[in-house]
């Protein structure tokens, strides 16, 4: 069988905006990342593709341009040690950051007949909630493709693809969200606490 060529395509409007007063339409407020067109059988065959998003890992502490000066500063080539603190932000990459781009767009290409496929590391896949898996990718919204990093002696770091998974967009929102509900008398039980700790410290606000 002959390997399918595709083309790169990226950053391709997806929402308009409503159009102001002289312009025939609005400009884009939305864009696909990236998208993957196959080969056209004949001239009036349909376009042929797919969605692609890829997310990265946001990370929480100091800026990194300050890794940056010492190299600049002294020109040497000497690995310097990192000077701040970080941690990767799993919970900001996920639930505010893909989570409502998949919410914005995966309905209409559902619609379209299209699935949204999202490559993400195994680090980030594992620091979200469980998402049940569908049995056919005809039932499903989103294609998860899970790579790691491996190390190869001739060109250093290679990705592979680790685990396909396919899921519906109701169950990706709840693994992204990564938390279940406390019980309401819980809740409560939290908010008498936190009354008093703030009455003690001085900083219970009023309206």
């Amino acid at each position: 069988m002959k390997q399918q060529t595709f083309t790169q395509v990226t950053e391709v409007g997806f929402l308009e905006g409503e159009a102001e007063e002289g312009d025939e339409k609005g400009g884009d407020v939305g864009r696909i990342d990236m998208v993957l067109v196959g080969e056209r059988t004949s001239e009036d065959a349909p376009l042929n593709w797919l969605a692609l998003e890829i997310q990265a890992v946001y990370f929480s502490g100091k800026e990194m341009g300050v890794e940056f000066d010492p190299y600049i500063s002294n020109n040497s080539d000497e690995l310097i040690f990192p000077q701040g603190k970080r941690r990767p932000d799993f919970r900001s990459s996920g639930p505010k950051r893909l989570m409502p781009q998949l919410q914005i767009k995966v309905p209409t290409l559902r619609r379209w007949g299209k699935k949204m496929v999202v490559v993400v590391d195994r680090p980030f896949f594992n620091s979200l909630g469980e998402m049940d898996r569908v049995s056919d990718i005809s039932n499903g919204d989103i294609v998860w493709i899970i790579v790691r990093f491996e190390k190869d002696v001739e060109t250093g770091l290679t990705i592979q693809v680790d685990e396909v998974r396919t899921t519906t967009l109701e169950r990706a929102v709840e693994g992204l969200t990564g938390g279940k509900p406390i019980p309401l008398s819980d809740f409560d039980s939290r908010i008498s606490e936190k009354i008093v700790r703030e009455i003690k410290s001085g900083t219970l606000g009023t309206i």
